[in-house]
């Protein structure tokens, strides 16, 4: 029965670790951290809470510092409403301004920082924890900073009533003489 022991614990230490290898650990960041590891200086603009895993397969990003676009996908040990309260705190402390938030089951929130735009939706994990998904953008819309690097804005027209067509109007020629 030793024997058996000794080798259904090691076997299944090797299945746990490889079912982890699509998935980067990410560094802790809140306000007034000091700067990240290099490694991750394309999330250096967003907060990542301790203990957060990346999602390696579902995970996109384009670019590089604080410019960067795309969708990062985290798996959390916190509760979604944990994780969901963390992201409201902490995207204000990394300069990100609230323009919208939805909680429930699957939590949405909506930030825009100058000419960039984030969606942050966190939803409970199937086993454990939450999972969060960051994704990050080029704003479509007018920007507070430099005009010429944003994408044109134009409102959308303005559409007038379409004109109303009148039938012409016949008199009757009269009958009385």
């Amino acid at each position: 029965m030793k024997a058996v022991h000794r080798l259904v614990v090691p076997a299944l230490a090797v299945l746990l670790l490889t079912g982890c290898g699509s998935s980067t650990s990410l560094p802790q960041t809140q306000a007034g951290d000091p700067q990240q590891q290099p490694d991750f200086a394309l999330l250096a603009d967003i907060p990542i809470p301790s203990g957060a895993t990346m999602d390696n397969e579902r995970s996109l990003i384009l670019g590089d510092k604080d410019r960067w676009t795309g969708r990062v996908v985290m798996k959390l040990w916190k509760s979604a409403p944990e994780a969901t309260a963390f992201y409201q705190q902490q995207m204000p402390a990394f300069g990100w301004e609230p323009i919208m938030a939805a909680t429930s089951g699957i939590s949405v929130m909506s930030y825009v920082r100058a000419d960039r735009a984030a969606t942050v939706q966190v939803e409970s994990g199937s086993m454990w924890g939450a999972t969060v998904r960051v994704t990050v953008a080029q704003r479509a819309g007018p920007s507070s900073t430099n005009s010429s690097a944003t994408v044109p804005y134009a409102p959308a027209p303005v559409m007038s009533p379409a004109p109303v067509l009148m039938s012409p109007v016949y008199s009757e020629p009269s009958t009385k003489r």
